[in-house]
C-alpha cells in the first residue's frame, strides 16, 4: 500500500488545480541540517507552499519535497482527551480531535506533529469498528519512518483493520510484506502471535489461531495489552469450534477480571451469541430426534 486512499485523494485534489487559497495557518516550517522558521501558510499549489514569515514579507514557495516538518498549534486538551479516553467516550474523542485537526485538511499529506493526533484516530476509528478510516490512516503513518514505534504501531493497526474488515487476501499480502508470516515460535513478539491468529481465525483455522493464541496467554501474562484481548480471542475459538463450556468459562473470568474494557463488552455480547448458539443447536437436535 505505497498511496494510501486519503492521501491520494488529497493529492488528487491538489494536482488538479492551481493555488488553493486557505485561511492562513501559524505553523514552524523545519527544514534539513536543522533550519527553522516560524510564520503562516497562506496557501498551497500542488507540491509548493506558500509560506509568509511575517506581515511585510512577501511569501516564498517552498517545495514540499523538501520540509522535513510542518509543527503546528494544535487547539486540544490533552489532560481531557486523556480522560475521556479513561471513560472510554471514544466518539467524543474522535468529534473534538477531527474538529481540531480540521484547519490542517490541506496539509495532511505533509510530516508533521499532527502524524500523532492522527494516530490516536487510527486507535479509535478502528476501536468503533470504523475500519477505512483506520485503514486509511494508518496506511499514512506506516510509509513514515520518523518515528519507528509509532510506524510499527500503525502496521499493526493496518492488519487489524484488515482482518476486522473480512479482507484477508490483503491482510496476508501485508504480513508477507512486513515478513510477519516468518518466525511464530512461542517467543514471537505478542502483538505479531495474536494477530496472525485473528487472520487464522476468520480463515477458519482455528486449531493454528488456537495454537498462536495460546502462546501469547502463556508466555505474555504480565502485558495487559495482549493478555486481554488474547483471553477474549480464546473465547472467540472456542466458540466458533463448538466448545461453548470453554467459551463461557473464559467470559466469565474476563467479566470478573477486566471491568470498563473492550474486553468486558465482548464477553458479554459473547455470552448473549452463546446463548443463542445453544439454543440452535437443542432445536436441531430435537428437530432430528422427531424424524428418527
Amino acid at each position: 500500500m505505497k498511496i494510501t486512499i486519503l492521501k491520494s485523494i488529497v493529492i488528487g485534489i491538489f494536482l488538479t488545480g492551481g493555488l488553493v487559497e486557505a485561511k492562513p495557518v501559524s505553523a514552524e516550517l523545519m527544514m534539513s541540517g536543522g533550519r527553522s522558521w516560524k510564520g503562516q501558510i497562506v496557501g498551497r499549489d500542488g507540491e509548493w507552499l506558500e509560506f509568509s514569515t511575517g506581515r511585510s514579507a512577501r511569501p516564498i514557495r517552498i517545495g514540499i519535497s523538501t520540509i522535513q516538518e510542518l509543527k503546528f498549534r494544535v487547539n486540544i486538551d490533552a489532560e481531557k482527551l486523556s480522560k475521556m479516553k479513561a471513560n472510554r467516550e471514544f466518539d467524543r474523542i474522535i468529534m473534538a480531535v477531527e474538529r481540531a485537526l480540521e484547519p490542517f485538511s490541506e496539509y495532511i499529506d505533509i510530516p508533521s506533529n499532527l502524524t500523532r493526533y492522527n494516530a490516536l484516530l487510527m486507535e479509535l476509528y478502528y476501536r468503533t469498528q470504523k475500519f477505512d478510516k483506520s485503514l486509511a490512516i494508518s496506511s499514512k503513518i506506516a510509509e513514515d519512518d520518523r518515528d519507528m514505534e509509532l510506524q510499527q504501531k500503525a502496521q499493526m493497526y493496518q492488519a487489524l483493520a484488515l482482518i476486522d474488515a473480512g479482507r484477508p487476501d490483503e491482510a496476508e499480502k501485508l504480513f508477507s510484506e512486513y515478513g510477519w508470516d516468518e518466525d511464530l515460535s512461542s517467543d514471537a513478539a505478542p502483538d505479531k502471535l495474536y494477530i496472525t491468529a485473528k487472520l487464522m481465525m476468520l480463515k477458519k483455522e482455528y486449531n493454528k489461531a488456537m495454537e498462536l493464541v495460546a502462546k501469547v496467554i502463556a508466555f505474555n501474562s504480565q502485558d495487559p495489552d495482549w493478555m486481554q484481548p488474547s483471553e477474549m480471542l480464546c473465547a472467540e475459538i472456542y466458540t466458533e469450534l463448538g466448545m461453548y463450556d470453554s467459551a463461557e468459562e473464559v467470559c466469565r473470568e474476563i467479566l470478573m477480571l477486566y471491568r470498563n474494557t473492550a474486553e468486558y463488552n465482548k464477553a458479554e455480547q459473547l455470552k448473549v451469541r452463546i446463548e443463542k448458539l445453544r439454543a440452535e443447536q437443542k432445536l436441531e437436535e430435537s428437530l432430528k430426534s422427531e424424524e428418527a
